[in-house]
């Protein structure tokens, strides 16, 4: 017996790690979620304020939103029975997600990492659910949102609920703080510290929603959403969100 398939998730926790690395072609890298336009405004300078921008975030948006969706679409997928309901509740999820992202760049951020995730796990799991909500991704009739297409394919690679949630949000997080890293800019050690410090965060947000139904989740970043508008039309940008 291997030294891996001796642990207590064996292959699971392989593919917790790759999937939640920056590794994993997501396209993630090219997006900073508004950050880009708050560093062009003033309002974030050094890691502090970088710290405090994220954990409003995550509070305001990320934790009662896009979490209560990944840990919803992980509900149906674990049920393993591959059927139209299942789809159909997945789609239906995926087009309310699709109904909190107002902001044009941060919808279109979340579609783009969501079908490049999709487009990657497919060679990973056999799973029919995930192959069938594939396929209406490509054929237009759903976004295919990230929070909510990690969710479903997570299952079929062996993960649980609670690692589910763990990994998506490292994902989301590691993505603000390698963004940090280049536009604030930040050296290696704070961004270090930055993600260290995020951890608990990430726990009590986990806590705090993994039970949440998609009916009572709910996001409010008004500022948010301007910065991402005026994004836009910002005349230098090194990221497209």
């Amino acid at each position: 017996m291997s030294a891996l398939t001796a642990l207590p998730q064996g292959q699971a926790l392989w593919h917790l790690l790759q999937i939640s690395d920056q590794f994993f072609p997501t396209g993630g890298y090219a997006f900073s979620h508004a950050l880009e336009m708050y560093i062009a405004a003033g309002q974030i300078h050094d890691r502090a304020s970088c710290q405090q921008w994220i954990a409003n975030l995550c509070w305001q948006a990320i934790g009662p939103c896009d979490l209560v969706f990944c840990a919803q679409a992980h509900r149906l997928a674990a049920m393993g029975r591959h059927s139209a309901e299942e789809l159909a509740a997945c789609l239906r999820l995926d087009e309310d997600l699709h109904a909190y992202k107002v902001a044009r760049e941060l919808r279109q951020e979340s579609q783009h990492t969501g079908q490049a995730f999709l487009r990657a796990v497919l060679g990973l799991t056999p799973s029919p659910l995930v192959q069938a909500f594939w396929q209406h991704v490509q054929q237009g009739t759903t976004p295919g949102h990230h929070a909510l297409v990690f969710g479903l394919a997570a299952p079929s690679l062996g993960l649980d609920h609670a690692s589910t949630l763990l990994a998506y949000l490292y994902t989301v997080l590691t993505g603000l703080v390698a963004a940090a890293l280049r536009l604030v800019p930040l050296g290696q050690s704070d961004g270090q510290r930055l993600l260290h410090a995020l951890a608990p965060l990430s726990v009590e947000m986990i806590a705090a929603y993994r039970a949440i139904s998609p009916e009572d989740a709910w996001s409010a970043t008004p500022g948010l959403d301007i910065r991402s508008m005026q994004h836009e039309r910002l005349y230098s940008r090194l990221c497209r969100s």
